[in-house]
């Protein structure tokens, strides 16, 4: 009897604990959509709240080396068609000292194209001390109605809310 009542009391906690962060994500999530309106004067309701994720330290680390090496890349690829043009020109000229300056210049972007091959990402200081599996934001998705101008309208978009859920980073319709 003793272990069905502690079953019980640990259901209830749990059951608490998920509607309480619920909560937290409606207040934040209706509080970004109204903007100064009531939930009244719109009729909005919220239909439908789930957590879909979490953004962590490694996601955002991967997305952000990711972005960095595609724009290595386009820079590459540009330096090596401005050599490729400077080698076609340095073919076609029989001038001794334009012949050395395009010279000159393929050193210089061979030079250029190694050290953006070696290059790391710069754009990851903050991350060092942080476990890569601490969380950056929640994912909420939303389902909610409200009426605008007499019109009905029912949306989903997905929430990216502070880990405490009381800051909206942002959201995406779904």
């Amino acid at each position: 009897m003793k272990n069905v009542f502690y079953l019980l009391i640990a259901i209830l906690l749990v059951a608490c604990g998920g509607s309480n962060s619920n909560s937290i994500y409606e207040k934040t999530i209706s509080e970004s959509l109204l903007k100064g309106s009531s939930a009244s004067d719109l009729n909005f309701k919220i239909i439908e709240l789930n957590e879909q994720g979490k953004v962590t330290v490694a996601d955002s680390i991967a997305l952000l080396t990711d972005e960095f090496r595609k724009d290595k890349e386009l820079i590459v690829k540009r330096i090596e068609l401005a050599k490729e043009m400077t080698s076609d020109l340095r073919a076609n000229t029989k001038l001794k000292s334009e012949v050395d300056k395009y010279d000159d210049d393929i050193v210089v972007m061979n030079n250029r194209i190694d050290s953006l091959k070696n290059l790391t990402p710069d754009n990851l200081q903050g991350y060092e001390s942080r476990s890569a599996d601490a969380a950056l934001a929640v994912i909420v998705r939303c389902k909610y109605s409200l009426t605008i101008g007499g019109k009905a309208v029912e949306e989903t978009f997905d929430f990216y809310l502070s880990p405490d859920g009381k800051k909206l980073y942002g959201k995406k319709r779904i």
